[in-house]
């Protein structure tokens, strides 16, 4: 969080937060989508249909009007999920993409076959496993996460007239599947043209996934390859601790890190030295708060 915090105060980027299914409210000011916590998706019954049909239609909404705010730039949507990688592989098999061992996690050797046996066993409880077409909402009620179907909708809606940077690593690609999935199944108009995806070289580089792999699979499936960009922040000459647990591993995105990393350089020109003294302010701030 402490890299999407250096840009969107250093460059004062307007900032909304979503709840799309939260146990609890916030404790700072967020819009409510009214959706509700996703089951674990083994069961085969991660989300109530009614539940999915909701937060598309509360993202429909909210993608035209975030749209208008950004209609002179681009938005950036991104996400903190548990489990996110997770329901992203279960989607995007669902969905008939090869992704088995192509997705990332915060582990620094990812655990795919821990992944692929809560996929299978979900996908199975829910009658859609190896089926040759499945319904979007369908898949989404049985393995999916709240945030996929409210950023997926919001895309769809923004992009036809905003450009959009999907924030984040091997979830940002399964939600562009879905908005590919979505918008065939149901004739919805959208424009991936204005959609990119902006990571972080922590997720580019991971040895044990293969984002870009991921990102042409998506593309031979559906005609439609999603753009994969990704900063090349490097933490190894900062001096704190906090921030080497990147170059080590253990951890490879946060919320929008990526995206914002990229926006810093795009919208205001940043160079990699200015992106490190705004990422250590912040750091150093959290530091003097706690001592």
């Amino acid at each position: 969080m402490v890299i999407s915090r250096a840009v969107i105060a250093g460059l004062h980027l307007p900032c909304w937060l979503f709840n799309a299914g939260l146990p609890h409210p916030l404790s700072v000011p967020a819009i409510d989508l009214q959706g509700q916590p996703a089951r674990c998706l083994t069961q085969g019954q991660a989300l109530d249909l009614a539940t999915v049909h909701t937060l598309f239609h509360q993202g429909q909404q909210w993608g035209k009007t975030l749209a208008v705010a950004a209609s002179d730039s681009y938005l950036i949507l991104s996400e903190c999920v548990v489990g996110g990688t997770t329901t992203a592989l279960a989607v995007l098999t669902g969905l008939g993409i090869a992704a088995g061992g192509k997705v990332n996690s915060s582990h620094p050797t990812c655990n795919h076959a821990q992944k692929w046996d809560c996929v299978q066993q979900g996908l199975q409880r829910a009658g859609l496993w190896q089926q040759p077409t499945v319904d979007p909402w369908q898949l989404l009620a049985a393995v999916g996460d709240p945030m996929q179907v409210a950023v997926a909708s919001m895309v769809i809606a923004a992009s036809q007239s905003c450009g959009i940077l999907l924030a984040g690593g091997t979830q940002m690609l399964a939600v562009f599947a879905l908005c590919c999935a979505i918008a065939q199944t149901y004739a919805l108009n959208w424009q991936p043209q204005q959609v990119v995806v902006g990571t972080t070289r922590w997720v580019a580089e991971d040895p044990t996934g293969d984002t870009a792999g991921l990102a042409t699979l998506i593309g031979s499936h559906y005609g439609i390859t999603p753009c994969l960009l990704a900063t090349q922040l490097s933490f190894a000459p900062a001096p704190y601790p906090q921030l080497q647990v990147y170059e080590q591993g253990y951890v490879k995105e946060g919320v929008g890190a990526g995206g914002c990393a990229i926006a810093a350089h795009l919208y205001q020109g940043w160079s990699q030295t200015q992106l490190l003294q705004a990422i250590g302010a912040q750091i150093r701030d959290c530091i003097d708060k706690q001592s």
